[in-house]
């Protein structure tokens, strides 16, 4: 048996995925290193939202030139076919995502009055338009950039080499271990993450279409974050509004936000189920 190629001469999903995570981590580390060239060089404000712009820049160069490089190169398949691209239906899939997020941060916050005391206030302009715009352009890099990199061709092709849980459960818990370095990061908070990207890798596997987890995935990062103005996965970021919560920590997340608590494990978890008990044509009825 040949360990590289399969009955029909192609390259096996597994050496697929490895050679993309080489193609992605070298092309990180050439972009990293630009990006941080551009920073020494440029006059940029060193604040927060410049540093978190220049590292999505940096990770959106690799994450679309590595898929692009192995379809093109190895896979031979079109982007379609890994939900990359303006597939059927992804407008649908894109506001089904947005919808099932309104619904998720809609259970968020009853389960943060039946649980704690809550304050909400808005900014009132104090944050500067410029700052807001930023913020939310941030926001909607770094969902994209992480669906083609956790969900997409490197799902797919590890779906085809070892079936479907298998790939999901390996990516999710990779995507949760990615943010365990986040500030005010727990056990319970990664744990979470994970169980997101059990979620976000369903809504793929039921449309194979990246617009479903990443209306989910942005509909949430930006309702919790930019609009609410909870802490997001332990980073406090701009918002129109600022909400405070007080209890248990156990429950509601403390510092890391939301996502640390087990408020936030039983709506994702639930949302999982939800997204996993749907019929595949649920989300992808023809418009």
């Amino acid at each position: 048996m040949n360990i590289f190629l399969n009955a029909n001469h192609e390259l096996r999903s597994g050496w697929k995925f490895a050679v993309y995570v080489a193609i992605f981590v070298l092309i990180w580390i050439a972009s990293g290193i630009a990006v941080s060239v551009l920073y020494a060089r440029a006059n940029l404000p060193d604040d927060q939202l410049t540093l978190l712009a220049l590292n999505e820049v940096a990770l959106v160069i690799p994450a679309v030139t590595a898929v692009f490089l192995i379809v093109r190169l190895i896979d031979r398949r079109p982007l379609t076919v890994f939900g990359i691209g303006f597939v059927p239906q992804w407008r649908r899939h894109l506001g089904t995502g947005l919808a099932l997020a309104a619904g998720m941060l809609a259970v968020l916050m009853a389960g943060c009055f039946a649980f704690g005391y809550v304050r909400i206030g808005w900014t009132g302009g104090q944050v500067p338009v410029r700052t807001l715009a930023g913020t939310l352009g941030v926001l909607l890099l770094a969902a994209g950039n992480e669906e083609l990199m956790f969900r997409g061709f490197p799902l797919q092709v590890l779906i085809d080499g070892m079936g479907t849980w298998p790939a999901v459960l390996f990516l999710s818990t990779v995507f949760g271990l990615v943010h365990l370095n986040n500030p005010n990061s727990s056990l319970l908070g990664t744990a979470n993450t994970m169980v997101a990207g059990i979620l976000l890798s369903l809504a793929y596997v039921r449309t194979r279409s990246l617009w479903f987890p990443y209306g989910i995935h942005v509909g949430w990062n930006v309702g919790l974050g930019f609009i609410l103005g909870f802490p997001l996965s332990g980073v406090d970021i701009a918002s129109v509004w600022t909400t405070g919560i007080a209890g248990r920590d156990t429950i509601l997340g403390g510092d890391y936000g939301p996502e640390g608590g087990l408020l936030a494990t039983f709506i994702f978890a639930a949302s999982a189920v939800l997204v996993q008990s749907w019929r595949r044509g649920s989300a992808t009825n023809k418009e």
